[in-house]
């Protein structure tokens, strides 16, 4: 069972999700959808197409064949990995604004999200597209902090560039942690239980008889795909980290021999891809 959120966060202040994120999600779900009428929704937003066409064409989906246009995008990706991509280009709308700390909060959930589909994919572990968006949605609630003008926000900076702690602010400033306020987030918007849970629980993973084992795995996952924006050095000094201490490598039981060559592999997809990724 999947426990529902308990947070006292102010709901007025989430931000619905962006439109075209959700104009997706309910044509998607509509026995009238059409590739076309998908790729209308998404060529609404000149910025979310390109990304998602950028994306599309990176080393890291394999294509056989240079994808050139959103229809052609649909059929060769899929709608799911479409959807996803779509709610990734899409995540920059969340911000009111969009300066040095915004594009750090964007890329390290980015980066998360495609490590995490990665990982999963190489260790088996869920439907990989499923994990990317875990991956994508972790720090949500650190991007809804943000958007708070009247509160001071530097603490987001400080976590960023050197994986520090700041759950005791955040439950004195805000009234609960980033991970609580996310699950908050990901349940407003009527996103799966699931979701809600890699959100609440991707920092501190724990064996739980009472969830799912995959659900247990795709949080582990998770927790080691978000140290790697920190450990690639992409806002500062890179991160020393230990990963088989993390406890998303003790539920998994990887030692550093078995993780390794697997972050090292996704090191080179990713510079070799970082262009696309990040754009």
């Amino acid at each position: 069972m999947v426990e529902k959120n308990s947070t006292p966060f102010d709901l007025d202040s989430i931000p619905p999700m962006p439109r075209v994120a959700a104009e997706i999600m309910t044509q998607l779900n509509s026995p009238q959808s059409s590739a076309e009428r998908l790729a209308d929704i998404i060529a609404s937003d000149p910025a979310v197409a390109a990304r998602v066409l950028r994306i599309a064409n990176s080393s890291f989906y394999s294509m056989s064949r240079q994808v050139t246009n959103l229809s052609m995008a649909i059929v060769v990706l899929g709608e799911r990995t479409l959807k996803n991509l779509v709610l990734a280009a899409s995540l920059r709308g969340l911000n009111r604004e969009f300066g040095p700390k915004e594009k750090m909060l964007w890329e390290d959930s980015m980066v998360c999200a495609l490590a995490a589909r990665y990982l999963a994919q190489a260790l088996a572990v869920g439907n990989p597209e499923d994990v990317f968006v875990a991956g994508l949605f972790r720090h949500i609630g650190l991007i809804v902090m943000n958007n708070q003008p009247e509160r001071n926000t530097d603490f987001i900076i400080q976590a960023l560039r050197q994986g520090s702690d700041h759950s005791d602010y955040e439950q004195t400033e805000f009234g609960a942690t980033h991970s609580d306020i996310g699950a908050t987030v990901l349940e407003h918007w009527n996103l799966s239980e699931q979701l809600c849970y890699v959100a609440r629980h991707h920092a501190t993973p724990q064996p739980d008889r009472a969830v799912d084992a995959t659900l247990i795995s795709i949080t582990a996952v998770v927790n080691i795909a978000g140290y790697l924006p920190g450990y690639f050095g992409l806002f500062g000094t890179p991160w020393q980290v230990d990963f088989s201490s993390l406890p998303g490598a003790e539920l998994l039981q990887l030692d550093a021999e078995g993780l390794s060559p697997l972050i090292e592999e996704f090191r080179i997809i990713f510079q070799k891809n970082r262009h696309q990724f990040l754009a």
